[in-house]
């Protein structure tokens, strides 16, 4: 009879699906970064790239942390070349039903969060309908210490008045 259960459990420990740890960086509501650990399923790194880019969206478990966006967007268009990781937004991504914070402040988390869980993604263009909101040009890192920000304003939705030097329609 325990060589049973023994085995039962051997076989359902192999047929679960494998998690791989990832650290989710979130904006707090009091101007900090905060920090959920979650374990989602392995695959390729491109693969996973775009499974973090999802669960960001989703949103924070904490009710201390802000979301990146409205809960039903999604992405217009996610994957991985080249070593860079390609996100397009609708333009909802701008106006947002729910508090979060600046349009500058999610595109940087989303950097770290791809930097610190991603390692072999070493660029992030961030486009809004087609069109690039902020272009990086070399390596990410975990620290954002490297981002000019307004380097990195495009130039169509600056003069749109849609963004406003980093602050814009998510404050």
């Amino acid at each position: 009879m325990l060589s049973v259960i023994a085995g039962i459990l051997f076989l359902s420990y192999m047929a679960s699906p494998k998690l791989e740890r990832a650290l989710l960086y979130f904006p707090q509501s009091d101007g900090g970064i905060g920090i959920e650990e979650r374990y989602l399923p392995q695959h390729p790194e491109s693969e996973f790239a775009v499974l973090l880019v999802n669960e960001l969206l989703l949103g924070p478990a904490d009710h201390r942390f802000l979301r990146f966006s409205d809960p039903e967007l999604l992405p217009r268009s996610c994957f991985v070349r080249d070593n860079a990781l390609y996100i397009d937004f609708p333009a909802q991504v701008l106006t947002p039903s729910v508090k979060t914070p600046d349009f500058y402040t999610v595109y940087s988390l989303l950097r770290k969060n791809i930097a610190v869980n991603c390692k072999s993604i070493n660029t992030v263009y961030f486009y809004i309908d087609g069109m690039p909101a902020y272009v990086k040009n070399y390596r990410i890192s975990t620290d954002n210490k490297r981002v000019d920000k307004n380097k990195y304003l495009s130039y169509t939705y600056s003069q749109q008045g849609i963004l406003n030097n980093g602050k814009g329609a998510f404050e």
